[in-house]
C-alpha cells in the first residue's frame, strides 16, 4: 500500500496549532478534501501519531491526496518533495506570506485543481507547472474546462508524462487562433484528427506503411481548412495520379492546385472538369492528327486548346480548321497557335469566317510577293534569279505560314 511521508519544516510546534491565514484566507475556497488533508498531515507533523495511511483514514483515494497536496503547493503552503512515494514538506506560513510565496490564485482555483488532478491521475504537478496552467485562465483567458481539455488531449495523444512545456505550447497556439472555449478546442482537436487520420489514409492507399509526416499533414490541412477540399475531392484528385510510379503529397498538391485555381473542389465540379478535360484532350487528339502531327498534346499545350475552346469559346470545327492549314507548315503547332490568336484578335467566331479570311489573306499575301519578288531581282543593278537570292538568305514567301510565333 502506498505511503505519505511528512517533513518537518523548522519552527513548527508541537501541538496541532492551525494559523489564522490560513482559516480566514486559503481554507474558504480551498476543496474540502484538501482542507481534511492539510490538517490530518498538520496533525501527524504536531504530535506522536504515525498513521500514514491518511487516505483510509479521511476515506478517500490515494490520487485524491496528490490532488489535495499539488493544490497546496500551487498556493504555497507545502512542498512536494517526491512523488513515489509521496513525500510533503509544510512550510511556515507567516514566513511564506511574509516573502510573497502564497499564491492567492491557486486558492481561488481551488475546485480547478481538483479537477485537474482527476484528469493527471496519479501524477502530480510542481508548483511551478500549476502556475503555467494558472496562466492559461488569467492571461490567456481560456475557459477551465477548455484548459482541462487541453491536458487531457495532450496526454492521451504524448502519454501520461508528457511534459508541461508541451502542453503550455500548444495552449499558446490555441490562444493565438482565437481558440480558448471548451466548444473551440474540442473543435479544434476533432479536425486535427480528422487531418491527421485523412493525411494516413493516402498513405495507405499508395501502400506506404509508415505514419504521416508533419509537413504532410501541414499539406493535408491546407488542402482540407484552406482551399475547401473534402475527402471525395482528394480521392478525386489521387485517382488521376494512378499513372504515377512514386506518387507524392507534393504531386498530389499540384493537381489540387490546379483544381482549386479552376473553383474545381467539390465532386460535382471536379467530374464536371474532369469530362471537360477528356473532351479537350479528345479535340487535341484529332487536331494533333490533322496537323500530321505524331507525339502527343503536352500540358502546356492542352492549356492552349483549353483557352481556345473554353476561354475563347471557339469552335471545334474552326479548331480543326486551323490544324488543317497548318499540316504543311514544318512547325505545325506554332502554326495552328498564330492562326488561332490572329482569328480571335480580328473577331472571327466561326470556320466558314475563318476560311473565307485564310483565303483572301493568302490571295492578297501571294500577290504582294510577286511584287517583292520582281523588285528584289534588282539589286545594285544587277538581275538575280531565285536560287541566288535564296542563297543571300532573301525569303520569297513560300515560308509564309511555317514561322515560329
Amino acid at each position: 500500500m502506498e505511503k505519505t511521508f511528512f517533513l518537518r519544516d523548522k519552527e513548527l510546534l508541537e501541538s496541532t496549532c492551525v494559523d489564522n491565514i490560513f482559516i480566514s484566507s486559503l481554507m474558504p475556497q480551498a476543496p474540502e478534501i484538501a482542507v481534511k488533508t492539510y490538517l490530518y498531515g498538520l496533525m501527524l507533523l504536531s504530535s506522536s501519531a504515525h498513521d500514514e495511511d491518511i487516505a483510509a483514514v479521511l476515506g478517500c483515494e490515494q490520487s485524491d491526496i496528490r490532488s489535495a497536496f499539488a493544490y497546496w503547493e500551487s498556493v504555497g503552503i507545502v512542498k512536494v518533495i517526491a512523488e513515489e512515494p509521496l513525500r510533503v514538506m509544510y512550510l511556515n506560513i507567516k514566513t511564506s506570506l511574509s516573502k510573497g510565496r502564497i499564491n492567492m490564485d491557486g486558492a481561488v482555483y481551488g475546485d480547478f485543481v481538483r479537477r485537474l488532478q482527476e484528469v493527471l491521475g496519479t501524477r502530480m504537478l510542481s508548483g511551478a507547472e500549476l502556475s503555467k496552467i494558472y496562466d492559461w485562465l488569467d492571461v490567456f483567458g481560456f475557459e477551465q474546462d477548455a484548459a482541462l481539455e487541453i491536458v487531457r488531449h495532450c496526454l492521451d495523444k504524448k502519454g501520461a508524462r508528457t511534459a508541461v512545456a508541451y502542453m503550455d505550447a500548444m495552449a499558446r497556439n490555441l490562444a493565438g487562433r482565437g481558440f480558448i472555449t471548451y466548444d473551440a478546442v474540442r473543435e479544434y482537436f476533432v479536425t486535427e484528427e480528422i487531418i491527421k487520420s485523412g493525411a494516413a489514409r493516402i498513405l495507405k492507399r499508395w501502400n506506404k506503411r509508415r505514419l504521416p509526416t508533419d509537413d504532410e499533414i501541414a499539406l493535408y490541412e491546407k488542402w482540407i481548412e484552406g482551399w475547401g477540399f473534402d475527402e471525395d475531392g482528394i480521392d478525386a484528385a489521387c485517382a488521376c495520379m494512378t499513372a504515377a510510379e512514386k506518387p507524392t503529397f507534393k504531386y498530389l498538391d499540384s493537381v489540387l492546385e490546379e483544381w482549386h485555381s479552376n473553383g474545381s473542389i467539390d465532386r460535382a465540379s471536379i467530374d464536371a472538369m474532369q469530362k471537360q478535360d477528356d473532351i479537350l484532350i479528345e479535340l487535341a487528339r484529332k487536331a494533333f492528327s490533322r496537323a500530321g502531327l505524331k507525339s502527343r498534346a503536352n500540358a502546356e499545350q492542352r492549356l492552349q486548346f483549353r483557352q481556345w475552346s473554353v476561354d475563347w469559346c471557339m469552335s471545334d470545327d474552326m479548331i480543326l480548321l486551323a490544324a488543317d492549314y497548318s499540316r504543311l507548315s514544318t512547325k505545325q503547332f506554332a502554326s495552328m497557335k498564330r492562326l488561332l490568336n490572329e482569328w480571335h484578335d480580328r473577331g472571327i467566331s466561326s470556320a466558314a469566317e475563318a476560311e473565307v479570311y485564310y483565303n483572301g489573306s493568302r490571295k492578297s499575301a501571294a500577290r504582294t510577293n510577286r511584287k517583292d519578288n520582281r523588285a528584289l531581282k534588282y539589286i545594285h543593278g544587277r538581275q538575280y534569279n531565285d536560287e541566288e537570292l535564296k542563297k543571300l538568305g532573301i525569303s520569297m514567301g513560300e515560308e509564309f505560314y511555317d514561322d515560329d510565333d
